[in-house]
């Protein structure tokens, strides 16, 4: 009888984890999609700004 309980309690566990996986993948997409716009525009300002040129010791001297 024992075998019987636990082979019920498998298809649930396993829809259980596929559940949370999917709804995991789902956040994680999302995320990405939010941040993609912003990665972009903080990109494409880095480069429209020119880096500040710095002068080392030896040069000065």
């Amino acid at each position: 009888m024992n075998s019987a309980i636990s082979a019920r309690r498998r298809p649930k566990t396993g829809t259980m984890t596929r559940i949370v996986l999917l709804i995991s993948f789902f956040i994680l997409v999302g995320r990405l999609i939010f941040i993609i716009p912003g990665a972009i525009e903080h990109h494409q300002q880095k480069q429209a700004t020119p880096e500040p040129v710095t002068l080392s010791t030896s040069e000065t001297r």
